[in-house]
């Protein structure tokens, strides 16, 4: 029986490897209920923060994070360090528009550094190692990351891209021209976060109903049984257990048992693997920490028992617009949704 939450790193060839580019700040959460089969490898130019991470306690089966620019092409490019290190780029800020909106101030320029970037394909450490899934913050540059990493792309699972609607940055790759590539290298979009909604910056700004979406992060899984997918000879159980983990850290149930029966035609699965998946949801449960969720409900409760029930639709769609890519709303805020919507 393959029970998703039973599998351990040598039934998997050492774990789920996963590159973060753009890694400042932190790994997604909702990575965390594959932290103990998760080879993190991150990559950020800045060195300071690089070093915070390696010394970060994060529950991964192991994590590296190296000061490298990660870019399309390997050469010399300068670094605009913006007052906000989360916006540092190794392209220059788009000024004249961002200027419109209120947050412009993170984008503007402290100074400049020359640097070296690299392809991915181009990094030593790397080198020979099979990438299951890539995180991409890059300011821009998500694309012709994407495309320099080709061969490498061929055989991930997951793509996580951070792209603008709108040029940001001078000569960036937008979500139209990403999605369109995406597409064409087998993989379908499974979650969108379109909201960062950024104020004009006017005296209008805080009356506002609606904002322009100025950039979302989108994840991308590859599609095992479209016509870009490998021949079944190609599909490895190592490979399929490591694709149904990861949809099953989506909550991709569907998607990942159609994929099972792709696995099964290959020869990854057995057709009693396959008929348990099919008949039992449970397998595809992954471990979370249920004490913390439990407090976590009782606190929102508690809290939600303050507020008029006629204005409980309106703050869960609120909710909505600030989540983060990859985490539904929670089934608690559902209900208190659907009983507002019953009430007089």
């Amino acid at each position: 029986m393959i029970r998703l939450s039973s599998i351990v790193p040598t039934d998997i060839d050492g774990g789920i490897n996963l590159l973060d580019l753009g890694a400042s700040g932190s790994v997604p959460q909702y990575w965390k209920p594959l932290a103990h089969l998760l080879n993190v490898t991150g990559f950020d130019p800045n060195e300071q923060e690089c070093h915070r991470l390696n010394s970060s306690t994060s529950g991964f089966l192991s994590q590296r994070f190296l000061p490298y620019a990660i870019a399309g092409e390997s050469r010399s490019f300068t670094l605009y360090k913006t007052n906000s290190i989360y916006c540092w780029s190794l392209l220059e800020p788009n000024r004249s528009w961002l200027r419109r909106f209120r947050f412009s101030d993170l984008f503007e320029i402290q100074g400049t550094d020359a640097i070296e970037a690299c392809r991915l394909c181009d990094v030593d450490e790397i080198r020979g190692m099979e990438i299951d899934a890539i995180k991409l913050d890059t300011q821009g540059l998500e694309l012709p990351i994407l495309r320099s990493a080709e061969n490498m792309l061929r055989n991930c699972i997951l793509i996580e891209t951070e792209t603008g609607f709108t040029e940001n940055y001078i000569g960036e790759t937008t979500f139209d021209q990403t999605a369109e590539y995406m597409r064409s290298m087998g993989f379908g979009l499974f979650a969108l976060n379109p909201h960062h909604r950024v104020s004009r910056n006017n005296e209008l700004s805080e009356v506002s109903e609606k904002e322009q979406m100025l950039w979302c992060e989108a994840v991308w899984l590859r599609d095992f049984c479209n016509e870009e997918s490998p021949v079944p000879s190609q599909i490895s159980r190592v490979r399929a257990l490591k694709a149904l983990c990861i949809y099953a850290n989506h909550g991709c149930y569907a998607f990942g048992l159609e994929a099972a029966a792709r696995f099964t035609e290959a020869g990854a699965l057995s057709k009693q693997e396959y008929n348990e998946l099919a008949g039992n949801a449970e397998l595809w449960k992954l471990p979370s920490d249920g004490a913390a969720i439990t407090r976590k409900r009782r606190l929102l409760r508690g809290m939600l028992s303050l507020i008029p029930r006629r204005y409980i639709g309106e703050i869960v769609s609120m909710l909505e617009s600030v989540s983060c890519t990859g985490h539904p709303v929670p089934q608690l805020l559902r209900r208190a949704r659907k009983g507002a919507d019953n009430q007089p």
